[in-house]
């Protein structure tokens, strides 16, 4: 999958590292804090719990692929309440993906691929009334699938915290 690599790289995303997945480990507390609603998204979008499916579906899954990467958007901050630079560092990775989805289009057969936090896809999802509108572009974070995004990095050797002031951004992919 060094073809993948290439294009993550040329997407613009820094921080790339390569797991092995059979190591996730889907968590029920990760859900549980989806379910606490602080983002909003809960019950409400496609690529969020619950629409999302069952953490025994997930794990399964992850148990499917043989190899993954994950990477990252990582920006620095004036302090930590530099609400301009975390807009500007989310909407850098949303574009970032958005360049990796292009450059994978028609090669993503044995592909599944994770953003960063909800879809922005549409101003106003269509769950649960209607199918999701862009099934080819709409991707869950790695915590509505239920995983610890540290501890995703820890598996990649990549750093989840990059020190004061920074705010990082992470997606990731797993291959058959």
């Amino acid at each position: 999958m060094d073809q993948l690599k290439s294009l993550i790289e040329d997407s613009g995303f820094e921080g790339i590292g390569e797991f092995d997945p059979q190591f996730l480990k889907v968590k029920q507390e990760v859900r549980d804090m989806c379910s606490v609603n602080v983002c909003h998204e809960y019950n409400t979008s496609w690529t969020c719990p619950p629409a999302l499916g069952e953490l025994d579906y997930f794990q399964e899954l992850f148990g499917t692929y043989t190899g993954g990467y994950v990477f990252q958007t990582v920006a620095q901050m004036e302090d930590d309440f530099d609400f301009e630079a975390i807009q500007a560092a989310s909407e850098l990775h949303a574009s970032r993906f958005d360049e990796l989805l292009q450059k994978t289009e028609g090669q993503r057969d044995g592909i599944y691929l994770f953003t960063a936090g909800r879809c922005k896809l549409c101003e106003t999802c269509t769950y649960p009334d209607h199918p999701c509108v862009h099934p080819d572009k709409a991707f869950p974070s790695l915590e509505a699938c239920g995983l610890v995004v540290a501890e995703v990095c820890d598996l990649a050797q990549v750093p989840y915290y990059h020190g004061p002031h920074t705010i990082a951004f992470i997606g990731g992919a797993l291959w058959r």
